[in-house]
């Protein structure tokens, strides 16, 4: 279930949801059709399915964040992190990791300090991304 009961109270816990949609556009949208806002902070998508430019659908409350890699090979791109549009811009950065396979955020808060998340790709017929 991709939604749930009110968030708790703002700056106590952060709350992330990851899963493989293996390409598809069909699960990408029901993925995006189903992920509250409401209820979570932070989305780690592996084998994003992503369109003719590149990009993969996000809807309105949601910020994508891809690789760096992903700007010379969309193809490539096997993680990205969708970021709740709530969380204010200023207590989080993307911490540049040049691996398609890869992406990873830093947010600040005073309940918890600094947190790297870190969304990994393992591809079980090599280990290139550790």
């Amino acid at each position: 279930m991709l939604d749930g009961p009110a968030r708790t109270p703002a700056g106590r816990q952060l709350r992330i949801w990851g899963q493989n949609l293996n390409k598809s556009l069909k699960a990408q949208t029901d993925f995006n059709n189903h992920l509250s806002p409401h209820y979570f902070d932070f989305a780690l998508i592996q084998e994003p399915c992503c369109d003719f430019r590149g990009l993969s659908r996000v809807n309105r409350d949601w910020v994508a964040i891809y690789p760096p890699s992903h700007a010379k090979n969309q193809r490539a791109t096997r993680s990205m992190i969708m970021v709740n549009k709530r969380l204010p811009s200023s207590t989080w950065n993307v911490v540049p990791i040049d691996s398609p396979y890869l992406t990873a955020v830093e947010i600040f808060g005073p309940a918890f300090g600094t947190v790297r998340i870190i969304n990994v790709y393992n591809d079980c017929d090599h280990n290139e991304a550790i």
